[in-house]
């Protein structure tokens, strides 16, 4: 019985576990000798949770034309009668005064675990065949698309496209209302997402196909090949779209491998910044000859992340990251050579990796700067391309350039969107540490440049058709289309970098390009002085914008006031260089013209370093960060004890990384930290029980109820945490802890269901079945045990943000047992 997926399966799926449960819990009583009093009205409880249950099966069943399904669901339903009356039966034997032999007795048991067994069947049935009729109106919208290429005439586009919209709200319909009943969020967005996708290329489809027929109509027959490529190039979008939504829909749990996109994602979420890190933390604790061979694999993967990610920035920015790149390479050569003659843990060699370890750290920040400065400079402006290339679409007939001038136009729209595409890779792959952040920036830098080419073919036909009113209005869909990406692109990509960094980077890409305005005025080359002062302007007001997105984030009135003046200045400083600008211009040479412009170029560097100030936070003492493999490995306080490896015992892997990041703070005055020790203990002795160990837990119904304590002391954490959301100022922070927060109940609430599973399972000598109980059990107390210290971490962080006088209200303390005793030059140290 897998996990269920859906909140229709959890609401059906919840009652009826917890009917088992009370089952196990009688049975255990009865084994005990206790007399069980109202066993009749135990069992019309169970059976009222699943009689309206199989009659709904039996009815569809017996109306669905889905054979699997007519096939499956009798036999499920079948097992939950059998199973009925055994519980029945049993529950005879339970009664005062009766005889019944322990066969009886153990027919309550199996007979629990069957109606669990059976219902959970049920359900997933039910659920699969919902699923298969989505699938099937995917097949049968795919199939008619087929008839697109052959359309030629008005009238066959309005049948054409009359056929196809009844098929797609009934599919839009349907996978909204799939998303809504999704529990896991992932899925749940990606589905969203798509749709919205979905529907969007389909509105496009119908246009290029107006666009094409009516060109097909016209006597000359011009830009024909560029309208059919841009409708057969949507076409293929929308077919595309749909299978993704196949894809997703067959997706059930953010759990195992089901996320496949999002699990190799997350994969190749080894950035150069995690490899260096990695590479780092090995060359400073390497022990033995075995660990400098590890710290060498390291370095030579670091070595070549960093090429490919060097490789896609632009080739102004790649030689000094190139040649950092090379020093290391040249001393890890060095170090291999150490370690082949063996003198791998000689003082040279130790003196060796510290110089490649300062090394290391210097080329990540190098990296990340010069990522952080392409993303300035890239996204500055996305729309000036788009509009030239529109203005030339659209230009008179009668000019004898404008196809000369459409081609130049065409040239910097696609340099321009290729470069949006290609940093919006970049910052996926080595900014982002969020796999669902990487795939929705990878996906939307794929859409740009999908809905770049058909932006090409339909200003192609526009230029080759001025007259043509279906044209003029195919290419407007397609420009909002882009123009919607774009900016799409440009949030993710805000919401994925560090808005400090990035006012940073703009900083300096400002004072770059204003640097390199005046040369040129002093030049008197006033064509590229007006060029890098308009590229500074541009840079200055996307950081105005980005600041007043950082303003509006917060509700610190400090915070957001100090910003805003800040923003201000710099915003009334852009009209001075201009006009400063303006009289280099009018006046090529003039020394009072460039000085002027010095002045106001100095005021706007100044002003963008103060947005810079205002938006870096106050330096709080450093956090120290969670501990390494092997300071884990150094010195284990003996109330936290050993960690069991995860291979053999993952229950109680999960509740120990609970339990260190929990002991990482002081209990007193933290009820949460308090609470969360309390799970980790609890879930341990839950592992314990199920793999026969120990005896904290000694029998299912303490299993079950343990369970249940948990879900309790979840909820707990919730209402603990939430105090600390409310009163966050940084609204990033507090939807990040919202987040996290609303996984919880879910989670749960399946654990008392897979409690109640594993109990029923346990002694069954059904080995498969046990097993797969026990991989839920394992599954599910990952998920808890991972959320809670989850939780731990961004309540902590979100903290920091609560103001002094609203403190006392979240009723939690954080103090650092790591830093406790410190002084504050210590700490800062």
């Amino acid at each position: 019985m897998p996990v269920f997926h859906t909140k229709t399966i959890e609401s059906i799926l919840d009652p009826v576990a917890q009917q088992v449960s009370q089952l196990i819990i009688l049975y255990e009583d009865a084994q005990r000798g206790l007399e069980i009093q109202n066993i009749g009205l135990h069992l019309r409880e169970v059976t009222a949770a699943v009689e309206n249950l199989l009659q709904v099966g039996q009815n569809l069943s017996a109306t669905s034309k889905d054979e699997i399904l007519k096939r499956e669901l009798p036999l499920a339903g079948e097992k939950i009668e059998n199973s009925c009356s055994m519980v029945n039966q049993a529950a005879k034997a339970f009664e005062p005064g009766a005889q019944g032999n322990v066969e009886d007795k153990h027919l309550m048991l199996d007979g629990a675990r069957g109606i669990l067994s059976g219902v959970s069947t049920l359900l997933l049935v039910w659920d699969e065949s919902e699923i298969r009729k989505v699938l099937d109106i995917c097949e049968r919208i795919i199939e008619y698309l087929s008839v697109v290429e052959q359309v030629e005439t008005h009238e066959e586009v309005a049948t054409v496209s009359s056929n196809l919209q009844p098929g797609m709200n009934s599919l839009v319909n349907h996978v909204r209302a799939r998303a809504d009943d999704l529990i896991e969020r992932n899925l749940m967005e990606m589905l969203n997402t798509e749709v919205r996708n979905t529907e969007k290329v389909h509105a496009v489809l119908i246009s290029s196909m107006q666009m094409y027929v009516s060109v097909r109509s016209s006597s000359k027959l011009e830009g024909l090949l560029d309208a059919q490529r841009g409708r057969n190039c949507t076409q293929g979008m929308l077919v595309s779209s749909i299978q993704e939504l196949k894809r997703i829909l067959l997706l059930t749990s953010n759990s195992q491998v089901d996320l496949d996109e999002l699990a190799r994602i997350k994969r190749s979420l080894q950035t150069v910044f995690s490899c260096i890190s990695d590479s780092i933390s090995a060359l400073q604790s390497t022990v033995s000859g075995a660990r400098t061979l590890e710290a060498i694999s390291s370095l030579n993967k670091t070595l070549t992340e960093g090429r490919s990610l060097i490789e896609m920035l632009p080739s102004t920015l790649q030689p000094p990251l190139l040649q950092k790149l090379d020093e290391i390479a040249e001393l890890t050569r060095e170090l291999e050579l150490l370690q082949s003659s063996g003198k791998g843990e000689s003082k040279e060699a130790e003196q060796l990796k510290a110089t490649i370890a300062a090394k290391l750290s210097e080329l990540d920040k190098a990296i990340r700067d010069a990522v952080m400065y392409e993303v300035v400079e890239t996204f500055q402006d996305t729309n000036s391309a788009l509009k030239a290339l529109s203005a030339a679409s659209e230009s008179g007939s009668t000019d004898p350039r404008r196809e000369e001038r459409w081609e130049r136009a065409k040239e910097v729209f696609e340099k321009q969107a290729g470069r949006m595409s290609a940093t919006g890779t970049s910052v996926a792959q080595s900014l982002c540490s969020d796999p669902k952040a990487a795939w929705e920036i990878k996906r939307s830098a794929d859409k740009l440049g999908k809905l770049t080419q058909q932006t090409v073919f339909a200003a192609k036909v526009v230029l080759m058709n001025p007259d043509k009113k279906q044209a003029k209005e195919h290419l407007n869909v397609l420009k909002a289309e882009w123009q919607g990406e774009a900016t799409h692109l440009t949030a993710l990509v805000d919401a994925n970098t560090d808005s400090v960094a990035f006012a940073d980077a703009s900083e300096k890409v400002i004072s770059d390009k204003l640097t390199q305005a005046e040369d040129a005025f002093k030049a008197s080359n006033i064509e590229l002085g007006a060029s890098r002062v308009t590229d500074a302007s541009k840079a200055a007001i996307r950081l105005v914008a980005v600041a007043k997105a950082e303003e509006e984030n917060s509700s610190d009135p400090i915070f957001k006031q100090n910003l805003q003046s800040a923003n201000q200045e710099l915003e009334s400083n852009l009209g001075p260089l201009v006009l400063s600008a303006k009289g280099c211009a009018q006046k090529p040479g003039n020394e009072m013209a460039l000085n002027q412009f010095s002045k106001a170029a100095d005021s706007v560097r100044k002003s963008a370093s103060q947005v810079r100030g205002a938006m870096t936070p106050v330096k709080q003492p450093p956090r120290p960060p969670p501990p390494t493999a092997d300071q884990l490995a150094e010195a284990v306080p003996e109330e936290i004890g050993e960690a069991p490896v995860k291979k053999d015992n993952p229950i109680g892997y999960a509740a120990h990384q609970l339990t260190r990041e929990a002991f990482r703070w002081e209990e007193r005055d933290n009820q949460l930290v308090s609470v969360a020790r309390e799970m980790a203990r609890m879930m341990k002795s839950m592992g314990k029980y199920t793999r026969g160990e120990g005896n904290e837990l000694q029998s299912k119904t303490e299993l079950i109820n343990t369970s249940r304590q948990l879900a309790k002391q979840a909820h707990l954490v919730v209402t603990l945490a939430e105090k600390v959301a409310k009163h966050c100022t940084d609204k990033r922070m507090k939807r990040n802890l919202e987040d996290v927060l609303s996984k919880i109940p879910t989670i749960s609430t399946q654990l008392k269901i897979v409690a109640a599973v594993k109990a029923a399972s346990i002694s069954s000598g059904d080995l498969e079945r046990d097993q797969e109980a026990s991989e839920m059990l394992t599954i599910n107390a990952e998920n808890l045990m991972d959320s809670i210290l989850q939780v731990i971490r961004a309540t902590e962080s979100a903290s920091i943000r609560v103001p002094p006088e609203k403190a006392e209200l979240c009723g939690l303390k954080w103090v650092n047992r790591d830093r406790k005793g410190q002084t504050p030059k210590a700490l800062i140290n």
